[in-house]
């Protein structure tokens, strides 16, 4: 809905993470504000002192009639928190990159611009619509993953020091003694193998980690997932191909491997996690709802 609508208050809610970018997320906030406020906008800020304190100011900001949008200034964990929210409720979502890897942003083409142009994306375009992962009754906005990826990730989260991408590079090279391949059997639609792979990376976007682009053909809006499987490698191989990935180079190398579904189950041992959020022990099954999220996107 375009801003100057006379029909109906324009209300958003501006859901914000004080704990991104080390105090980041407040100050975009403070500036977000003032900008849809000049713009005529009524703005409603929610956040709380932690995630339970957070949950119940937000879903009860959500429960004014006046809200028609929500824009998180945060990261993709504070992201996955917001849509388990605001899909039942049909609002769109606008997202204020604040965070660490930010790659929902990125997969939006929301990261690469300015501030400025970020809140008039907000203020002056229509939502359009994009698709979800979904994991029982939970959702998934950019990348869902198992094996090695998952024990980064873990490393990645306890860790207070770097910031962005560096974090991720720093917990795989300390994560590296834990590399192998374990055996899985994955059921991709109707198309069943069983393989032994380092790790499976489920992609509704094209890129995590703060950018490295998995699955660089990976689209929002095509109604399917996007599944690259690493299969077995050595510690030097995987420090070889690993900076290719920030560029989709790994396209092509021998143990990639890359398929398209709807639906995947994945059997097999260890943890699961998506955008960068643990989502529980294997076995899992997930499916790529189509058109199900609104979102203010370039």
């Amino acid at each position: 809905m375009t801003v100057g609508a006379k029909r109906r208050p324009y209300v958003l809610i501006l859901a914000i993470n004080p704990f991104s970018g080390r105090g980041h997320a407040t100050r975009q906030a403070k500036r977000a504000s003032a900008y849809f406020s000049r713009a005529g906008i009524s703005i409603i800020e929610v956040q709380g002192q932690d995630l339970f304190d957070f949950r119940k100011k937000f879903v009860d900001a959500l429960n004014n009639q006046s809200v028609i949008g929500v824009v998180a200034v945060g990261g993709d964990g504070f992201v996955h928190e917001l849509i388990q929210h605001v899909v039942s409720r049909d609002l769109p979502l606008g997202v204020i990159p604040c965070g660490t890897g930010n790659d929902f942003a990125r997969s939006l083409g929301i990261y690469s611009l300015s501030f400025r142009q970020q809140v008039e994306l907000i203020a002056q375009s229509k939502p359009q619509v994009i698709d979800l992962g979904r994991v029982d009754q939970r959702w998934f906005a950019a990348i869902l993953s198992t094996g090695f990826d998952a024990l980064v990730n873990e490393k990645a989260n306890q860790m207070r020091w770097p910031k962005g991408r560096m974090k991720y590079n720093i917990a795989m090279v300390q994560k590296l003694v834990s590399l192998k391949a374990d055996p899985y059997r994955i059921r991709m639609d109707q198309e069943e193998i069983e393989v032994d792979a380092t790790l499976i990376t489920v992609a509704n976007g094209s890129s995590y980690g703060g950018g490295m682009k998995i699955c660089p053909a990976a689209s929002l809006d095509d109604g399917l997932f996007d599944v690259m499987i690493l299969g077995k490698v050595s510690r030097f191989e995987l420090l070889r191909v690993f900076p290719k990935v920030y560029r989709g180079n790994h396209v092509g190398h021998p143990t990639v491997s890359f398929y398209r579904c709807r639906e995947i189950e994945i059997r097999g041992s260890g943890s699961s996690v998506a955008d960068g959020e643990p989502m529980g022990e294997l076995p899992l099954t997930a499916q790529c709802v189509s058109s199900v999220l609104k979102v203010w996107a370039a």
